[in-house]
């Protein structure tokens, strides 16, 4: 269905609230340890990052996206997450194959991709085998140093929000971004990718917590009851409005994800799970307004 238009211990919950929070934890830069980065034969690499600085506030809360994005160990950490259960299981059973199938009529040898926050290369290494040429960026070292990438792929450590590439690309891609970076972030993001497409380039990314899904709904009752940004939401309506904003006319949302993810609860039934209610939530017509997940492809005006 389309939709158009870790370690350490955590002290007990002591109330109701606190143990809905620790439900739906994801973990945060605070408690990463220092971890070496994996070994690999990566594609092309680039530092180009001397004179960058970390800031220390965001717009709406108190944590830096790049700041977080940046901690020691957190690239070897995102690997681990992303591995198995929930997460595991919606990339390699739903979100892979999906984001293959959007790119693949955008690809050709002839052509070129960006992969925006590019991570550890989860996403340029979908891209690679379909584009000529792929260049993923990232401010973080850390994201990097876990990146295993094939030789058409080149890996650029810097902030293109705030040094441009000085060339344009036919499509980008931004994976697990827009939903925790600040809003001033997003709309230089959003600047910035559309100065690096082509006329009429695309942009291909997605929010990972859909404020209208039940986790999303549960999460804005979270903030509500603690007074403050406890896990971000982003709907559908909102970002359409941001990306209209800078420039982008949006062509599709693909909605996905139609089970709830239940923090870190029943791994191995997220697993089992995934497929067969993705599977049925579309033959049922559930409603895309219900997807933790969605997908835009959106078009350089």
């Amino acid at each position: 269905m389309r939709l158009n238009s870790r370690q350490g211990v955590k002290p007990a919950p002591t109330n109701a609230a606190q143990m809905a929070q620790s439900a739906f934890d994801t973990p945060s830069a605070a408690r990463f340890s220092q971890a070496r980065p994996q070994t690999g034969e990566p594609g092309i690499w680039h530092d180009l990052t001397s004179n960058q600085q970390i800031h220390a506030q965001g717009d709406r809360v108190s944590d830096d996206y790049r700041a977080s994005h940046r901690a020691p160990g957190y690239g070897a950490h995102y690997n681990k997450t992303h591995n198995s259960g929930y997460y595991g299981a919606l990339w390699e059973k739903i979100e892979k194959p999906l984001i293959r199938d959007v790119l693949r009529p955008m690809g050709g040898a002839g052509r070129n991709c960006l992969d925006f926050a590019c991570g550890t290369g989860r996403i340029a290494n979908v891209a690679a085998g379909l584009f000529g040429e792929v260049v993923g960026a990232d401010v973080s070292k850390s994201m990097l140093d876990c990146a295993q990438v094939p030789p058409n792929v080149r890996l650029l450590h810097i902030d293109l929000t705030r040094q441009p590439l000085g060339e344009t690309f036919d499509v980008t891609t931004a994976f697990r971004f827009f939903l925790n970076a600040e809003d001033q972030l997003k709309r230089d993001a959003l600047k910035a990718i559309n100065e690096h497409l082509k006329d009429g380039g695309r942009l291909v990314c997605n929010v990972h917590m859909n404020a209208t899904s039940p986790i999303g709904l549960v999460c804005r009752l979270l903030n509500r009851l603690f007074g403050r940004t406890v896990r971000h939401t982003l709907s559908v309506a909102r970002f359409k409005e941001l990306l209209t904003a800078s420039g982008f006319l949006v062509e599709e949302t693909i909605p996905y994800g139609y089970l709830p993810r239940p923090g870190n609860l029943l791994p191995g039934v997220c697993e089992a799970l995934m497929e067969p209610f993705e599977r049925a939530s579309r033959t049922l017509r559930v409603p895309g307004q219900l997807a933790q997940h969605f997908l835009v492809v959106a078009k350089k005006r």
